[in-house]
Formats: C-alpha cells, sequence, structure tokens
C-alpha cells in the first residue's frame, strides 16, 4: 500500500508540475505588459455583421497608459473619442457635438469587454480571470495567442470569445466574435 501511495503521490505531483509550467509563459507574458506603462499603436478595424453587405472599416490610433486609461480615438470613417478611464468609459463624437459618460459598474455586461484590452494591457491576469476563462498558446517573448471566452451569460450572449495575439509585450491583433459577426483589428504599435 505505501509503493501505490507514493506512485499516486508521484503523478499528482508530475500534474502540477506540468500545471506550473504550462501557466509559467502567461505569467510572464504579463508581468511584461505591466512594466509598460504607457503605449501607443494605430489600428484599422473591420467589422462583419449579418446586416451589412460588406465590412465596415475604420482606423485611428490607441493609447494605454497606466494603471487604466485606454483610449481609442477613432479618425475615419467618422471621429470619435472611446476613454475608459477607472471606472468611467466616455464616448464623444466631436463633429456631432455629442458626449455619453457611463460607469462600468453600472453596466456589467461592458466591464469584460473593456477588461479584455485594459487588463491584457495592464498585465492583470487576475482581472482577465474575474471575466473570462483564459486560454494561452506560444511564447512570451516570440508570437502568442490569448483566448478569452466571457464566464457571464449575458456576456457571452453578446461576444462569444475575443482572442489577442500578439509579439512579446505588444497585442498586434484583436478579434472578437459575436451576434453571427466578427470584429478585428489590426494594431501597429509606435516605434
Amino acid at each position: 500500500m505505501p509503493r501505490r501511495r507514493s506512485c499516486c503521490a508521484a503523478l499528482i505531483l508530475a500534474a502540477l508540475a506540468r500545471a506550473a509550467r504550462a501557466e509559467a509563459p502567461l505569467e510572464a507574458l504579463m508581468r511584461a505588459f505591466a512594466a509598460i506603462r504607457a503605449s501607443r499603436a494605430a489600428f484599422v478595424e473591420e467589422k462583419e455583421m449579418p446586416e451589412l453587405d460588406r465590412p465596415l472599416l475604420s482606423r485611428g490610433t490607441l493609447s494605454w497608459q497606466a494603471p487604466d486609461r485606454l483610449e481609442k480615438r477613432t479618425t475615419a470613417p467618422i471621429e470619435e473619442v472611446l476613454r475608459v478611464e477607472g471606472d468611467l468609459l466616455t464616448l464623444e463624437r466631436p463633429l456631432q457635438g455629442t458626449r455619453q459618460v457611463l460607469s462600468l459598474d453600472r453596466s456589467p455586461e461592458i466591464r469584460p469587454l473593456v477588461e479584455a484590452i485594459r487588463a491584457t494591457l495592464a498585465g492583470d491576469l487576475a482581472a482577465l480571470r474575474r471575466h473570462y476563462a483564459v486560454a494561452f498558446e506560444g511564447d512570451p517573448a516570440g508570437r502568442w495567442t490569448l483566448v478569452l471566452t466571457p464566464l457571464s451569460g449575458r456576456v457571452l450572449a453578446a461576444v462569444q470569445r475575443v482572442a489577442l495575439t500578439g509579439r512579446g509585450a505588444a497585442i498586434l491583433g484583436v478579434e472578437s466574435q459575436h451576434g453571427g459577426g466578427f470584429t478585428r483589428m489590426r494594431i501597429e504599435p509606435a516605434r
């Protein structure tokens, strides 16, 4: 019997060691993101929706300022600024003269979508895991893919998954699958 227990213990320890090794690359990537205090990038976004004949294209810039400020500034086809800072999301359309502010705490279906990007840029794996089942593949210093599947049924009804791709501590693409459509964003970090 002692021999059987030691065999089982060895198998359990081996499984735990494999799980720890699988976790290490994702943790390394999150540490690399956490070390970046600010970044800027250009983006091109393509939205495919069943109600549109062809994809809707937009372009602009993204900026990140630690610990929690994320801004998406669309320059074409219309000017629009989407800014998240702390608990507040602000949407501005300067040409129309409109500005909306909403609390992420009062919008539980929006917060996970914001955190997919913001928590990744902050290197906050705990925040990602509060909202998503997290799957990681690749090399934290090389190419990688992070697939996020919403844990909330309400969010899952709107967005089935978010996939981020990158190289090192840079996000190069974001793809989300939602309601019969897709949104793909190609990102080019500023040098």
